[in-house]
């Protein structure tokens, strides 16, 4: 096999391991989207939908994984094209655990004795919208090995923390006011947590971005709120 051919179905495995983590992270951008709609919207078959379709999931993760090992095996890696092997094995692991979160959302909301608020309703959406952008953002600047994009994603996180805080704080206040309101309380605390996970996830994928791009970690501590939990 000559040079040329070599480099040629090397662009290709790795052309191919881009399209599958853009296809990973568009999908659960739209389970978390289709999940908090259930959740808000008390539809019970969108939740089964959601929790069902994890399995795709799973499978664009596995076929990633196969794909890295192939490559890794196959191809003499520069230290750059090392790096994009590598990242795009982790990337799929963080894109699947926020898939993850989606599908416990939908299964909590399954739980709920009745509709949430409407003003909970609007802090879980804001959260769910804040992650889809962050996620956006993030897909975009490993398209483009745009390292600043992933930065600013890298900073979002810490809005969305100070509302998975103040919504904490709202929650354990209602709960405290009646008991009644314990059982829902309880799963929507948890929604509430996966969804700050979530976006914990996504600043994990822009550290690796990052570091593929430049070969060097964010520097300075995420900004993060103190734990709640």
């Amino acid at each position: 096999m000559n040079n040329q051919h070599t480099l040629r179905i090397f662009d290709e495995d790795l052309n191919t391991l881009r399209q599958e983590i853009v296809a990973l992270s568009n999908h659960v951008s739209e389970q978390l989207h289709r999940a908090l709609t259930a959740l808000v919207e008390n539809d019970a078959d969108l939740a089964e939908q959601v929790i069902a379709n994890d399995r795709i999931a799973d499978a664009l993760q596995e076929k990633i994984n196969t794909h890295t090992t192939r490559t890794l095996a196959r191809q003499q890696a520069m230290a750059d094209d090392l790096r994009a092997i590598l990242a795009a094995s982790r990337i799929a692991i963080h894109l699947e655990r926020i898939g993850d979160y989606a599908k416990n959302t939908a299964k909590r909301s399954r739980h709920l004795s009745q509709p949430i608020s409407a003003e909970f309703a609007e802090q879980f959406l804001w959260m769910g919208k804040r992650i889809q952008s962050m996620l956006s953002q993030v897909t975009e600047s490993y398209i483009h090995h745009n390292a600043p994009l992933a930065n600013v994603a890298w900073t979002d996180d810490a809005e969305l923390d100070t509302v998975y805080a103040n919504l904490f704080q709202h929650l354990l206040r209602r709960m405290s006011q009646e008991s009644r309101n314990i059982g829902d309380g309880t799963q929507l605390l948890f929604i509430a947590k996966g969804l700050e996970r979530a976006g914990d996830h996504v600043t994990d994928i822009a550290e690796e971005i990052y570091l593929m791009v430049t070969g060097l970690p964010l520097q300075g501590p995420r900004p993060k709120i103190s734990e709640l939990l």
